[in-house]
Formats: C-alpha cells, sequence, structure tokens
C-alpha cells in the first residue's frame, strides 16, 4: 500500500511577504535618485564643518563662483530625484522646488557655519547658492531637452519618455 505523500510547501508558507521591504525598483529608483542627493549634501556639511582651505586662490569673488558651481550640482541633483520620485508634476513646478531646496540648503548650510570657529556666514553665499541651484535646473531641463526625454514614463506620454534608464 503506498502512502500519499504530502504536498510539499513553499517558503512563501513560512515566510509571508514583509510589509517593511521595498519593491526592487523603488530601492533601485532610491540608489539611482535619491542617494547621489544624500550623500553630495553629505559632503558639503561635511567641508563646512571644517575651517576654509588655505589652498582656494585669492582671486575676486571666487569663493562665489564655487558656490555658484557646487550648488549647481545641487540643484541638478535635487531636481533629478524630485522628478523621480513626482513623475507626474510641471517642469516649472520641479524647478520651483529643486531651486528652493537648493536656497533652503544654502541658508542652512551658512547659518551651520556661523558655528563653525574659522568660518563665517555671508549672505552674498546664499545668492550664489540660489543661483547656483537655479542654474544646475536649467542644465538639468537642457540635458533633458537635447536628449529628447519627457517628463516620465507614468506621465502618459509615448514619444520619447524618460525612464529610470536616464539621467
Amino acid at each position: 500500500v503506498a502512502e500519499a505523500i504530502p504536498p510539499r510547501t513553499s517558503a512563501k508558507q513560512f515566510f509571508p511577504p514583509s510589509p517593511f521591504k521595498f519593491p526592487p525598483s523603488a530601492f533601485r529608483l532610491f540608489l539611482k535618485y535619491w542617494l547621489p542627493l544624500i550623500a553630495y549634501s553629505a559632503l558639503i556639511v561635511f567641508q563646512s564643518h571644517y575651517p576654509a582651505p588655505e589652498s582656494i586662490p585669492r582671486l575676486p569673488y571666487f569663493d562665489k563662483l564655487l558656490h555658484t558651481v557646487g550648488y549647481g550640482l545641487l540643484g541638478l541633483l535635487f531636481c533629478r530625484a524630485y522628478r523621480s520620485g513626482w513623475p507626474e508634476a510641471s517642469n516649472r513646478l520641479l524647478a520651483r522646488y529643486a531651486v528652493l531646496s537648493a536656497a533652503l540648503f544654502g541658508l542652512s548650510d551658512e547659518i551651520h557655519q556661523s558655528f563653525v570657529v574659522f568660518r563665517t556666514a555671508d549672505a552674498w553665499d546664499v545668492l550664489a547658492d540660489a543661483l547656483g541651484g537655479a542654474i544646475g535646473v536649467g542644465f538639468y531641463f537642457m540635458l533633458l531637452s537635447v536628449a529628447g526625454l519627457r517628463p516620465s514614463p507614468r506621465s502618459g506620454l509615448t514619444k520619447g519618455v524618460c525612464s529610470d534608464k536616464t539621467f
């Protein structure tokens, strides 16, 4: 007499899906779009916690140029990250939030520098940060335009849409 073999149970029956796990696509989006922004922001805070380097050329307004370029990259990264998580937003709205975020980050960095020995806060640096954020956002949209990309695959557009494999 043959005994019936009990059916195998899958691992899913023993280990139900956790509500705390990110879907793989969300984790990839985080790594690609948000992690660079977080890492660069941390680099700015880390750098601003120490006295100004001695090796910077003493050219007039050179530090403002550095602020503009540095926060241009930050504005670009903010816009890129916001665009990945808010695909239905218009480019104008994304630009406003990215520039505002870069400017507020610059303001908070200047406030932080006012408490650091051998550093000073400067309102002109905040202005250079905001200008740099705006230039970076403009450059980002220019890159998208040159590449022929539109806001996002989730926005309903079909021609030349951007996926998580671009910018």
